[in-house]
């Protein structure tokens, strides 16, 4: 007896979920990263008040809210180096950490962090999702 998709997806541990978000993310697909997002999610990128200053700061709803902060992360930043040093979790959330570093598009300036993040997962998609890094780091390298 074969399982529904839709069943294999709800099987799926959250450490899995964003094992998949990580590789369709480096791979750009785009389109399989927003199959992972749950109809409600929300994102928290660094900081919950969206900025002026830093496209990428704020909190984000739904699949189309993702979809955003991925097309302002494409636009605004290259990834030269992104290290994973470890994914945990359970049936329901996960988090990891590692270390990277980016090019700013606007300014041409590169910065390294460390960075984290948290995600809990629904159904086999990403219902939360949080990220940390070096926001000094990141706001010297957005300055002119």
């Amino acid at each position: 007896m074969a399982i529904p998709k839709g069943d294999i997806l709800k099987m799926l541990s959250a450490q899995q979920v964003l094992t998949s978000y990580f590789q369709a993310l480096g791979s750009k697909q785009i389109d399989k990263v927003i199959e992972l997002i749950h109809d409600e999610a929300k994102f928290i990128i660094l900081k919950k008040e969206p900025s002026d200053k830093i496209p990428l700061y704020g909190t984000f709803y739904g699949k189309e809210g993702v979809r955003k902060y991925l097309n302002l992360l494409e636009e605004t930043e290259q990834i030269e180096r992104f290290t994973l040093h470890k994914l945990i979790g359970n049936q329901e959330a996960a988090c990891a950490w590692g270390n990277f570093r980016i090019k700013v598009n606007i300014t041409g300036k590169a910065f390294d962090s460390d960075w984290a993040m948290v995600c809990e997962v629904e159904q086999g998609k990403i219902r939360f999702f949080q990220i940390f890094e070096d926001t000094a780091a990141l706001e010297e390298a957005f300055d002119s």
